[in-house]
């Protein structure tokens, strides 16, 4: 059962990333075009500064999946509507504290970015990103976490995958019509407030025991606030650059954060790519540290981490191959600065490659609950984030905010490593290290061909997709080959898994 439900939720999760890719990259290309770099650096920054008010949720969401995966492995309907009623108090909580920053916000951002774009269009992109996040807090929140404790998240992902389609047929249309941003960026406001209303209808459905009106069950989420710690973490590692860019860069910032991303579009799609199939595993790894299944979760995690290290190398090998081309069709027609920046094609594709390797140890800590036990490790790479940023954002702009981040990604992602195989999958470190090893050669193997191999020129989206492909495939024959030499029977077993998840070759044993 854990099996068909992991590859339902990775599945879902992939159709989803793909789509969203699909969307972010279609939508900023019409929103540069149509509103220029300036407009385009806004909304970006806007939504990295609203990342921090977000903050408010207090990590109720991860304590809350973690604290049910007990309860529903035993089938304790009682314990989880207490779980999910005490869930609902601290989501509405943190809904009112959101709405009082979001106030403070509106009327502060726009002396940040005075003279590049109108106050009064900066303050509705500000109203209208907050309010899908109210609907999350008071309506959605805890509907949302009960489906992914129970594995049932893919349910949330085909909602959203549908009403990504949606958003962004319509909002071309908008703009193709004239309209301004702030109808356009309203218009996916209106989309997620009707997928809500599914997931409501599919988890009354579904879920006929649901009470959020019993007696509280506040214990389980006792570590919500070592899970808001490690929250505050990630959105400084991974969403203070923008932040940093708008507040040090003074007039130009607008257009650096434009600048910044359109590249961190690319990376932010892919990196979700990969994620998506490290996210939909998440509660099939907490139910068995839940039943102390120690012996099965070791053998799911070697297959796990074999197949995604693969895949991750694969993704961003090509990313590196890719990224420069891709850059300047995207950018081409895009005059008010410039685009194409060769340091920036080297350190994203790394940056990006150093963030996901951590991926399976992070799935285990989240699984296991180890939030409390971890918070000052994360501490430490927020630190050496905000330091090293600081220190180099006047002198070397987007590179001294990128080199920030590189320094922090370094040392949290063996950190991670190290924790993992010490405290949870005990014994793996050796193993880790040498597969990162034998995928980094030959992803470098991989990148030599890509670049001695005679190609066509990619001048548009066309030739740059057949580029794609051909970078693609040989990126994963060299890196599946060199892993099949490397663990010829660990490669055999993770066919047989594959092939058991998907029902051929007779009835396999399942995992995860």
């Amino acid at each position: 059962m854990r099996g068909r439900q992991a590859m339902k939720n990775v599945t879902a999760n992939l159709l989803l990333q793909l789509v969203t890719a699909a969307s972010g990259l279609l939508l900023p290309r019409f929103y540069l075009l149509a509103y220029g770099s300036a407009m385009n650096g806004m909304v970006s920054s806007v939504g990295q500064f609203m990342s921090y008010l977000t903050l408010v949720e207090a990590g109720v969401g991860s304590a809350s999946a973690v604290a049910l995966y007990g309860p529903l492995s035993r089938k304790d309907e009682g314990d989880v509507n207490a779980i999910l009623a005490a869930a609902r108090e601290f989501y509405i909580r943190s809904g009112i504290l959101y709405f009082i920053l979001v106030a403070g916000l509106t009327f502060g951002y726009p002396y940040l970015v005075e003279g590049q774009v109108p106050a009064e269009t900066t303050r509705a992109i500000i109203m209208i990103l907050s309010f899908s996040n109210l609907v999350d807090y008071f309506f959605l929140g805890k509907y949302r976490v009960l489906l992914n404790a129970d594995q049932h998240g893919y349910v949330v992902t085909l909602v959203q995958c549908l009403g990504t389609v949606v958003n962004t047929v319509i909002s071309i249309i908008l703009i193709q019509m004239g309209f301004g941003i702030a109808m356009v960026r309203g218009v996916a406001t209106a989309v997620y407030v009707m997928r809500s209303i599914l997931i409501y209808w599919y988890v009354r459905c579904h879920y006929p025991y649901l009470d959020f009106h019993v007696l509280p069950n506040k214990k389980p989420l006792a570590q919500k606030w070592s899970v808001l710690l490690h929250q505050v973490v990630s959105i400084v590692v991974n969403n203070t650059d923008l932040v940093l860019l708008t507040v040090f860069l003074k007039g130009d910032s607008l257009l650096e954060v434009s600048v910044y991303s359109v590249y961190n579009m690319v990376a932010y799609n892919l990196s979700n790519v990969v994620s998506s199939f490290s996210n939909s595993l998440g509660s099939g790894f907490g139910e068995l540290f839940a039943i102390h299944e120690e012996e099965k979760l070791q053998d799911a995690y070697g297959a796990y981490e074999f197949l995604y290290d693969m895949m991750l190398f694969i993704c961003y090998t090509c990313m590196a191959g890719l990224l420069g081309s891709f850059i300047r069709i995207y950018t081409s027609d895009v005059t008010d600065v410039r685009y194409l920046r060769p340091e920036l094609v080297v350190l994203f594709p790394l940056l990006g490659l150093l963030q996901n390797i951590r991926i399976p140890g992070l799935t285990m800590i989240c699984a296991a609950g180890h939030y409390e036990e971890t918070r000052w490790r994360a501490v430490t790479e927020a630190v050496i984030n905000l330091t090293v940023s600081i220190a180099l954002v006047n002198h070397l702009g987007i590179v001294g905010v990128l080199l920030g981040t590189l320094a922090s990604y370094g040392y949290r992602t063996f950190d991670v490593l190290f924790y993992n195989s010490r405290y949870l999958v005990k014994g793996v470190w050796k193993r880790s290290l040498r597969r990162l090893a034998v995928n980094g050669a030959a992803a470098g193997i991989s990148l030599v061909i890509w670049y001695l191999f005679p190609k066509i020129p990619a001048t548009g989206y066309g030739s740059w997709l057949v580029c794609a492909v051909i970078c693609g495939l040989i990126s994963a024959a060299v890196i599946l080959t060199a892993n099949r030499i490397a663990e010829p029977e660990q490669m055999k077993l993770a066919i047989r898994r594959i092939q058991g998840v998907f029902g051929r070759g007779g009835r396999k044993k399942e995992v995860a």
